[in-house]
């Protein structure tokens, strides 16, 4: 129990996809935005070829809050971590889907790596959106720190487009 202590910061990371999309950004705008992200499902599996390295499954809940907007959205980040335990390093891939009060998603795929001591760090990528984000195109770089067992919180920087606005 007290080894995947540190690894709530690190799931957390994942959520990060979510938050780049915290602001309603059009046509190349850079935004930062931040996000409390709370793992709801983790399903580890020990790999055995070295004391406390894992590979889990997992699947967080996100609160996003953008620098320029009132919308608060929410996201569903589900991913894949391997990683030491004992370490806190590893790696970590997935997918968040962030969906504003209006319906409206943003789809991103993300790619990261832990730090240790509950910290994680990579980036994003655009892949897709519905409503007024169809067509999306962007990227962000994010940071995650872990606050306390299942809760981490979260900086991005995004850049994003959308045509035909």
């Amino acid at each position: 129990m007290i080894r995947y202590k540190c690894l709530s910061g690190l799931i957390v990371t994942l959520f990060v996809f979510g938050v780049v999309t915290i602001d309603c950004a059009w046509a190349g705008e850079k935004v930062k935005g931040s996000a409390t992200s709370v793992r709801t499902k983790w399903h580890p599996i020990e790999v055995g070829d070295e004391e406390g390295h894992i590979i889990a499954v997992y699947e967080n809940t996100n609160v996003y809050f953008g620098d320029k907007s009132d919308e608060i959205p929410t996201g569903l980040s589900t991913g894949i971590i391997d990683m030491n335990v004992k370490t806190g390093k590893g790696t970590l891939n997935g997918y968040v889907i962030t969906t504003y009060p209006n319906g409206d998603k943003l789809y991103s795929k993300t790619v990261g790596h832990l730090i240790g001591n509950g910290q994680a760090e990579g980036t994003a990528v655009y892949i897709g959106g519905t409503g007024n984000l169809e067509g999306v195109k962007g990227s962000a770089v994010w940071k995650s720190k872990s606050l306390a067992p299942r809760i981490s919180f979260l900086e991005i920087e995004s850049e994003r487009e959308i045509p035909g606005k």
